[in-house]
C-alpha cells in the first residue's frame, strides 16, 4: 500500500511540472519556422459590472509569441467589439479584449496575472480591440486576453492563439476566429 502511495505522488508531481502552459506550439514548417506561441490557462472567473449596471464573467489569459527568426516579426490582431457565440454554448455572447499592458513572467502567480481587469474594462468595454506589435529577432512578447461573457459558462473556458500559414486563429471552447496575422518583415 505505502509503494502505491509513493508512485502516486511520483506520478501526480511529474503530471504537475508539466502544467505550465494550457498550450505550447512550435512551428517548423518553411512559413512559420522559428515561431512559437505558448497559451496559458484562465484565471478570473469573477464578476465585471459596466457604467450601465451590465453584468459579465470574465477570464484572463496570456500569451507568449517567441521569435527565433533572423527577421523581425509584425504581429496585428483585433477583435470586433460585436460580441459572437460558440456552438457548445450557443446562448452566450463572447467578447474578447486586448490590454495594452504587458504581461511578464513574474505576474503569473498573481491574481488575474497582475493585470488591473475592472479598470482596463472600464475602458475597453463595447470597443473593438487590437495589438499592433514588432517582435525583434530572437525577442519574446507577452501580452493578455480578456474574455467576457455575458452569463457565466457552464464548465470552464479554454482559449488561446494559435497559427495557420501566415494567419493567426484565436481559439475559444473550440471556437476559431480568424483574428490577425504575422508577417515576417526582413
Amino acid at each position: 500500500m505505502k509503494q502505491i502511495i509513493i508512485v502516486a505522488i511520483f506520478l501526480f508531481s511529474i503530471v504537475g511540472i508539466g502544467q505550465n502552459f494550457y498550450t505550447e506550439f512550435h512551428y517548423k514548417d518553411s512559413i512559420n519556422k522559428g515561431i512559437s506561441i505558448k497559451n496559458s490557462y484562465p484565471k478570473g472567473g469573477q464578476k465585471y459590472t459596466d457604467h450601465n449596471g451590465n453584468t459579465y464573467t470574465y477570464v484572463v489569459f496570456w500569451t507568449c509569441i517567441t521569435n527565433k527568426t533572423d527577421a523581425n516579426l509584425d504581429i496585428n490582431i483585433s477583435f470586433p467589439k460585436e460580441a459572437f457565440t460558440t456552438p457548445s454554448s450557443a446562448d452566450i455572447n463572447f467578447n474578447i479584449f486586448l490590454p495594452k499592458e504587458e504581461m511578464t513572467f513574474n505576474k503569473a502567480a498573481l491574481t488575474n496575472y497582475g493585470l488591473d481587469v475592472i479598470s482596463f474594462l472600464d475602458n475597453a468595454i463595447n470597443k473593438p480591440s487590437n495589438l499592433e506589435k514588432t517582435i525583434k529577432p530572437n525577442q519574446s512578447y507577452l501580452f493578455y486576453s480578456v474574455a467576457i461573457t455575458n452569463k457565466g459558462v457552464n464548465g470552464v473556458v479554454r482559449a488561446g492563439f494559435d497559427l495557420k500559414a501566415k494567419n493567426l486563429i484565436y481559439k475559444i471552447n473550440d471556437h476559431n476566429l480568424l483574428c490577425g496575422k504575422i508577417v515576417t518583415k526582413n
